[in-house]
């Protein structure tokens, strides 16, 4: 019998709307689609992860509903016309790809050489990367990060290959070209087409971790949309997987009757989906399960591949026949490149052929940050040594022989065991640089949350004992890592469930999601994004801060107080974590006196002070030193940590990458036609960088402008449709924080600066889509309210908040 919250989801799929079912570890998702698909003759379009989950569906789905893969339709489309050269390209070697390209010399950069075959690979990577993208086009970042490299290496590298990658691209479209062609080719090709896909209705699952071509593919669909899966589990966003749900614009249902386990499992679960920030909490409705040591684990999941191995030499001197997910080539091949390496012979090995010798790697891992996710592994590669692990790679048992299955988390998604234990490698989270208990990642608490919802009946999590101390820690400090949230500024507040603002807006303003589905809509039409092409790795946060600033001068308005606070944060007289020596922080001082100053001249001579150029690249240092005012540190990538003592602002603008100005003077160009008319605006009605009147009774909250009575937030964003309810609920947080309705807000907006677009909502067209018809005043007053309720709770003197 279909549960209550099953019935649910079934009635609301068939009144036709989209929707977005949030489904928890073992709750039947399959079973629910199933139950939609049989409540309608309509056609429908089940797409899978993978090609056992589609053939498995198959069995369960009625004949309306056509169960395929992504990959299987892009085939059906595009691929087929590549069919013969799949096949035939199957197996080509590095140096045959590198003739074709015309790569036939070595590429030296900082003291070592590229060879060609390692050219070669590193340009079809390239491809690949830029496959899982919505990209239109090949771009420097889509080089992988190559080990041993600094990040001018990387860009110098990604330069030299782009050429390459484009002539790859362009073989790889002609059916009768000669380089390695692969899957991912043809489905990058599909979704360049728009494809529609030929059904009523398209149920997308696991769509928490989406790749992104099939997302855009998803999301431009006319048909009704029903996306399933759960975003606590969302653990491949290091892949460039996106979750569709949680912004997805619909109706949202939740299905918590886990029938994989009990209620003691589900209880271990919630607690991991509180600090996964997830609403949803779990009933465990399975088989009596219980939580403790055990002995005999069928499955052991660890975090990393190096606590997988070190479990898998564990059971094997233990005499215990053990399997490893995935299998031991992994390990061999690391074992095998450290033994290359030792050996003084160049390795090539994907992560490590940059390196002459196993030293150099143990260098790079212990003073370079870039290699910490080597570490783990080369310490243990020093501890057991390459032989024992080739060793216990050919001692590996299959799975179905086994006693034990040794898994990544990763790799365990999606599976089960009737008892697992949780190996070592969850760790608490540090104390902060203040020596307060920093908050769980949002990753590492999703990645446990999956780990431990993979037992039925057992479950051992001895390796997290440390979960009750850090709990009772927070508990004792209520907020984000210990910090009251209502102390963390309007952004800040958002991205926490719990909040005073998040729970505020919940309750008000439920209906966030009719605002992002109103704005998703009016996207389709536009331009792609504008962003550099020819840099591995742009410092896009910067460039966000740098556009804001050179539009607030285009509109005759200074910087703002951030940049002027970070400015003067760096004088030696004030004590700033992570700051350089005394006498660097005075002329690091002295340069950003002089760019307050620069940009004052320019002001008073309306605009002709100073090139765009300078401008540009004025902006660009300026985001440094708001930095420093928004995060209360200098930041150890920040880019002011190149400064010395004889740092001049011409100097630090002349280290800006050439990239910048550039990238800039084409959003510049594209906001003539939209910010034309504000500019025109009396003096008193252009203002930038405001501050309300409610800012003070939180952690802050300054919006980008107020222009003529419009409320706008400027976003740089490459990818626009992942801006959803966290920003619509921010343009509504500076709206009601305006008590006193000192800036005439009459209309609200989100300006896309890297399209040109300005889209718009007139304040009672706004409210009512949030789901209100309460007046805006009203509304205001409760926040007020509201928040001075909260703060007297917590006996914080409001007037001592951060501003």
């Amino acid at each position: 019998m279909p549960t209550a919250e099953q019935q649910a989801a079934r009635e609301m799929f068939a009144a036709g709307g989209d929707l977005a079912l949030v489904a928890g570890a073992g709750t039947g998702k399959t079973s629910t689609l199933v139950l939609m698909g049989q409540s309608t003759p309509r056609r429908g379009l089940y797409v899978a992860f993978n090609k056992s989950i589609a053939d498995d569906a198959k069995s369960r789905f009625g004949s309306n509903v056509e169960c395929r893969t992504a990959h299987s339709l892009a085939f059906q489309s595009v691929g087929r016309n590549y069919r013969e050269r799949i096949s035939r390209s199957a197996r080509v070697p590095a140096w045959q790809t590198a003739r074709r390209l015309g790569i036939d010399r070595d590429l030296p950069v900082n003291s070592t050489r590229i060879t060609v075959k390692h050219q070669a690979r590193l340009v079809m990577g390239m491809v690949r990367r830029f496959c899982y993208t919505t990209d239109r086009q090949l771009m420097a970042r889509h080089l992988e990060w190559v080990n041993g490299l600094d990040t001018g290496g990387q860009d110098f590298v990604a330069r030299e290959l782009l050429p390459y990658a484009a002539r790859a691209w362009e073989d790889l479209q002609d059916p009768g070209g000669e380089l390695r062609f692969e899957h991912d080719h043809y489905m990058k090709m599909w979704a360049l087409t728009s494809p529609v896909l030929g059904a009523d209705f398209v149920l997308l699952d696991e769509a928490q971790d989406t790749n992104p071509v099939l997302e855009e593919v998803f999301l431009n669909q006319k048909a009704q949309r029903v996306c399933v899966g759960d975003p606590a589990q969302q653990i491949y966003a290091w892949r460039a997987a996106k979750d569709v749900m949680t912004a997805f614009p619909a109706e949202h249902l939740e299905l918590t009757q886990s029938f994989r386990f009990g209620p003691g499992i589900a209880a271990v679960a919630n607690r991991w989906l509180c600090h996964a920030e997830s609403p949803m909490r779990l009933a465990g409705c399975g088989p009596e399960s219980r939580i403790g040591p055990v002995v005999g684990a069928d499955a052991v999941l660890c975090r990393t591949n190096a606590d997988a191995l070190r479990e898998v030499i564990g059971f094997l001197d233990d005499g215990v026949p053990v399997a490893l997910a995935g299998g031991g080539a992994a390990m061999e091949r690391i074992a095998q490149a450290a033994l290359e390496l030792k050996a003084g012979k160049r390795t090539s090995h994907p992560e490590l052929f940059l390196f002459s010798s196993w030293g150099e790697v143990q260098e790079y891992v212990e003073q370079d940050s870039a290699g910490s996710d080597l570490k783990a592994i080369v310490q243990l590669v020093d501890t057991h040594g390459p032989e024992a692990i080739l060793a216990a790679a050919q001692r590996l048992t299959p799975e179905e022989q086994a006693k034990v299955t040794v898994s990544t988390a990763h790799k365990a998604k999606g599976r089960e065991w009737d008892t697992v234990r949780i190996a070592g490698g969850f760790e608490a989270p540090p104390l902060d640089e203040d020596g307060l208990q920093a908050p769980l990642s949002l990753p590492e608490a999703r990645l446990a949350y999956v780990a431990v919802t993979r037992a039925c009946r057992h479950l051992d999590m001895e390796s997290m004992a440390w979960l009750d101390a850090y709990e009772k820690t927070l508990a004792s400090g209520p907020g984000a890592g210990g910090r009251p949230l209502l102390d963390l500024s309007l952004t800040g507040q958002l991205k926490h469930l719990a909040s005073p603002m998040s729970r505020f807006m919940e309750q008000h303003l439920p209906d966030a999601r009719h605002v992002a589905g109103d704005y998703l809509k009016r996207l389709p039409p536009l331009p792609r994004p504008v962003q550099p092409l020819d840099v591995a790795h742009p410092k896009f946060d910067a460039l966000g801060h740098a556009i804001d600033y050179r539009l607030r001068l285009s509109l005759g308005r200074d910087m703002g107080g951030a940049v002027a606070a970070g400015v003067d944060a760096m004088h030696p007289r004030w004590e700033l974590p992570g700051a350089p020596a005394p006498k660097v922080r005075s002329a690091l001082h002295t340069a950003g006196v002089e760019l307050l100053d620069l940009t004052r001249r320019h002001l008073d001579s309306e605009g002709t002070y100073l090139d765009e150029d300078t401008l540009s690249r004025l902006c660009f240092v300026a985001a440094s030193y708001e930095d420093i005012y928004r995060i209360g540190r200098v930041h150890r990538f920040s880019f002011l940590t190149r400064a010395d003592e004889h740092t001049t602002l011409r100097r630090l603008t002349d280290a800006v990458d050439s990239y910048v100005p550039d990238d800039l003077a084409v959003q510049m160009r594209l906001a003539q036609e939209p910010f034309a008319a504000l500019r025109a605006l009396p003096e008193a009605q252009r203002v930038c960088g405001p501050v309300f009147a409610g800012s003070g009774d939180i952690g802050g909250a300054d919006a980008d402008f107020v222009l003529g009575g419009l409320l706008i937030d400027c976003k740089a964003t490459t990818r626009p449709r992942q801006l959803g309810v966290a920003e619509i609920y921010q343009l509504a947080g500076y709206l009601l924080l305006d008590y006193d309705d000192e800036f005439g807000i009459d209309r609200v907006g989100l300006y896309l600066s890297r399209q040109g677009h300005l889209i718009t909502w007139t304040v009672p067209d706004f409210l009512l889509r949030l789901g209100t018809t309460t007046p805006l005043p009203t509304l205001r007053h409760r926040l007020r309210d509201f928040l001075h309720t909260e703060a007297a709770a917590l006996a914080s003197p409001i007037g001592n908040r951060v501003r």
